[in-house]
Formats: structure tokens, sequence, C-alpha cells
């Protein structure tokens, strides 16, 4: 095949590429092109279609995987600040990934916010949280008013949410305007070579196929991006790392229907309304000959998909967090002769 004598344009948008992709493959088409101004890269009533589809499938459980696994990641980061929080907000909860592991010893009141209303209303809870103690709204951060008042929130927490979003910026300085003095935001998105082997293996199929590939990808945020935009929001003291997740599938299809039940599927504008059917096959064919497992072990033969994850922790300046000294102001030791 044709494809084998691309070996070259393969590297070029695999993991050593520069991370500046978004997952996500064509799951439904577009309702229309609108005018395209300032930021706005995605759909979002395309994307609340499909987090409504997918949070009222009767399989979505088996779709949480990742997202549970993230979920309680982020709440563990939580568990490392040792005070209890007066107000925390899970923006973006989903179907409840990080709150059903926040506890009412560590919480005043837990605020539970998503695009998607069914998600919001059904997010699941700590078994012992009161529910008094909970409250739910549907939020879209681009284009609903912000309901938070200034300097009134003790924690944000968002866990792969905050990708979706079109004015991250925007959205970063409302978070940081109503944090309270010292107060934190504990999020995770995805990485810029979140599913480099489903983005690389379309790529190559269409441009074998149709002589050119389109737009199944969007724009991620690398974690020196994502520094700087916490930086221009005001906060301090930040702390980033990124870790990987990957997960085995039977084949390509398999990741792209597990995307869809995730609410992952894309929702750029300008996203393609279908893909070929014999550019799927190629596409699966490539991915299976360049990424797949063999049989051995006992288990059947298969593909990666490879879920890169960005954590980040911010906090709102207060006079009581710690400085760094003043240039020129630290002594100097000896180690050799163990003196100052």
């Amino acid at each position: 095949m044709r494809w084998r004598g691309l070996a070259r344009l393969a590297s070029s948008v695999g993991p050593s590429c520069p991370p500046c992709s978004r997952i996500l493959v064509d799951g439904f088409q577009s309702m229309g092109m609108a005018n395209v101004t300032g930021i706005n890269v995605f759909d979002r009533q395309t994307k609340l279609l499909q987090r409504s589809r997918a949070a009222l499938a009767p399989d979505a459980d088996n779709y949480d995987y990742v997202k549970a696994e993230i979920g309680y990641r982020v709440a563990d980061r939580l568990y490392d600040i040792k005070r209890e929080m007066d107000i925390v907000v899970d923006l973006g909860c989903g179907r409840g990934h990080v709150s059903r592991h926040i506890s009412a010893d560590w919480v005043k009141k837990l605020v539970l916010t998503d695009h998607c209303p069914e998600w919001a209303n059904t997010a699941v809870i700590d078994p012992e949280m009161p529910a008094e103690l909970v409250s739910r709204l549907s939020l879209c951060e681009d284009k609903d008013a912000w309901p938070f008042e200034p300097n009134s929130v003790s924690c944000f927490l968002s866990s792969l949410s905050l990708h979706w979003v079109n004015d991250l910026p925007r959205c970063l300085g409302n978070i940081a305007s109503s944090l309270r003095p010292d107060g934190v935001l504990i999020c995770s998105v995805f990485g810029g070579e979140t599913l480099y082997e489903l983005r690389a293996s379309l790529q190559l199929a269409e441009l074998e196929r149709e002589g050119g590939f389109a737009a199944h990808v969007s724009p991620f945020v690398r974690v020196e991006d994502l520094a700087g935009l916490l930086n221009k929001a005001g906060f301090t003291m930040l702390t980033l790392d990124s870790d990987e997740v990957v997960v085995r599938y039977p084949s390509m299809f398999e990741v792209m229907r597990d995307l869809q039940g995730m609410g992952e599927s894309s929702a750029t504008w300008t996203r393609k309304a279908h893909l070929h059917r014999e550019t799927l096959m190629a596409a699966a064919a490539i991915y299976r000959e360049m990424y797949g497992f063999p049989e051995e072990d006992g288990m059947p033969e298969g593909v990666p998909a490879t879920f890169q994850i960005l954590y980040a922790i911010g906090w709102k300046p207060d006079p009581s967090q710690p400085k760094p000294a003043a240039r020129g102001t630290r002594l100097h030791r000896d180690f050799l002769n163990g003196r100052d």
C-alpha cells in the first residue's frame, strides 16, 4: 500500500510532533457553520447534544473508565490540602467523577455545574454527603453569566472539562476572581499527545484515499501554555505535572465508539460531516499495523489509545503565602568544609 511510503509524514503527526492537537473524531454532523469571530473554536450547542446523548444512554457506565480514574486523581490532590473548605465548586462535574470522592468532612458546601443539565442533575456524590450541602446548576462557561461572586469560593475543581471552553483565558480569569484569597484551583485537561495514534491513522488514510486530510483534530493546550494562562489569570505557586493512561482496544472502531460514549466526539466548527467507509477501513488497517499489539500472554491482539493528562494546581495570591527570599539574601554554604 502507498501509505507505507509516508513514514516521514506519520512521524510528523505522531507523538514527536508539537503537542497542539485535540483528540476527537467526528461523531455528529455539523448543525450549520456560524461566522466565527474571536475565540470560537467549538460549537457548544453540538457539544451539549453529544453530552446529553451520552448521559441518557442506558450503558453510560461502560464509558466512564478514563474519566472515573482521572476524577479520583483530582480528588486525591484536594485531600493533600490539610484544611476544611467552605465552598467547593466542581466545574464541569460530568457524571460525578470527582464529586463522588468529596467527603462532607472536608467541605461545607459543594456546587456541581455542567453545561449538560442531565449530567449536572444526576452527578454522583458521596453517599454520606447530606443533600442540603449540595447545589446543582447548568452552566456554559462561554455563554452564561458567571454565577459566582468575587472572593466567594474556597476551591474550584475541574476534571477533563476545560478543554471544551472556547475562551479559556476568560474562564480562568473568572475562576481567579471568584476565589477567596489563598483559594485554590485544581484541574485536569487532555494534553496534546492524547490519541496521537488515532490522529495519525486518520490523516494517513485520508491522504491515501482522498488526496488530502480534513480537520478531525483541533488545538490542545500544551503544558507550558497552561502555565502561562494560569499566570496571566493571576494564579501563583503553580504546580503542573502530566501523566499518560494507555487503554487497549480490539480495534480503532472500539476507540471511536467509546469516545462517543464518553461525550467526547469532535465539536469544532470546521469538523468534517462524515468519513468515507473506505477511508475508515484504511485508517483501521494503518492503526493496527503501526501501533497494534500482537497476541501474547493470553491477550488477544489489539491497539493502544493514549490519553495524556495535564494536572494543574494554582493558588490565588494572599499575604500569608510563603514568598521567595530577595536576591542576594540567601546564605552560601560551603558543603565541602561544613560552614556557611
